[in-house]
């Protein structure tokens, strides 16, 4: 349990690595990592996963962590569809769709893809689909970079991630100060609570143990057409934000409900992108 990371082979034969956090016997949650990350990022869920006999898995995109890679990159909706495939190796039949940030996307993707498999869905300070309910000028410096160049320079966008990434697993100090620059007062008293600097990145630094590839395609999947329609999905959608959310603005889940049929909004005052570390008992507690 916990930041290990764990491997199952798919009925393709490509790899995927995951961690698990909670209850092993619980009912079963994906948790859906934002980007640029990996699914180590969600320890702090563990003990709140247990108390309410949740496991949760926390599997990370092709070509991130220990996954392998996928050559050509993949559009949102069929990043979906391998979560259907994961969740086939796993001997699960039924589960929820947690996404956080980056993370958000995809989970909007299975409900509309699976929505016959998909029990509940939480999106969590999810990014929204450009050109559709956001724009690249909303998010911040280099996201809106990355956005850009891992579609038109996916080469700079390698070498740049590559450098970052590097720097964060050798100097996670200098990391997790950069990292808080770019946050709300209310995120840098969460990262405190995360343990060491090196604890704090290895959201980030687990993300590129093969390279960076897998983050670059990540960006450029979030940043091309989604493959699916949001108007379309029929399940219910727990929208969650910080007012604070300087990464990710308010106004994105504001736009992403008037989208959705059927969607609730909940707002947390006076929290930022990592406000989902606090209220990560509310979010469980939608899968309970």
């Amino acid at each position: 349990m916990g930041t290990d990371v764990l491997t199952v082979q798919l009925a393709d034969g490509s790899t995927v690595g995951y961690c698990a956090y909670g209850d092993p016997r619980g009912r079963p949650v994906f948790a859906l990592h934002g980007v640029p990350a990996c699914g180590a990022g969600f320890a702090w869920a563990d003990e709140p996963a247990a108390a309410r006999n949740i496991r949760v898995l926390a599997p990370n995109r092709p070509g991130i962590g220990f996954s392998s890679p996928r050559p050509g990159g993949w559009t949102v909706a069929e990043y979906a569809r391998s979560l259907a495939a994961f969740a086939d190796a796993m001997d699960i039949d039924r589960f929820g769709v947690w996404g956080y940030s980056g993370g958000g996307p995809y989970a909007l993707a299975s409900a509309a893809v699976s929505p016959d498999r998909v029990d509940g869905v939480v999106v969590a300070a999810g990014m929204g689909q450009i050109g559709v309910w956001a724009t690249r000028e909303q998010f911040e410096k280099t996201d809106r970079q990355m956005l850009d160049l891992a579609v038109r320079r996916p080469w700079l966008a390698r070498r740049i991630m590559g450098i970052t990434g590097f720097a964060a697993r050798v100097a996670p100090s200098r990391a997790v100060d950069s990292f808080a620059g770019e946050l709300a007062e209310s995120d840098r008293e969460v990262i405190a609570d995360l343990g060491t600097p090196a604890d704090a990145m290895l959201m980030f630094t687990g993300a590129f143990v093969t390279g960076p590839g897998g983050v670059v395609d990540d960006y450029a999947a979030l940043a091309r057409p989604w493959g699916f329609d949001v108007a379309g999905i029929t399940k219910s959608v727990e929208v969650m934000h910080g007012s604070d959310d300087t990464m990710v603005p308010l106004a994105q889940a504001r736009s992403l409900i008037e989208l959705l049929p059927n969607a609730t909004l909940t707002v947390w005052p006076g929290a930022g992108h990592l406000g989902t570390i606090r209220h990560v008992g509310e979010v469980l507690d939608r899968f309970v």
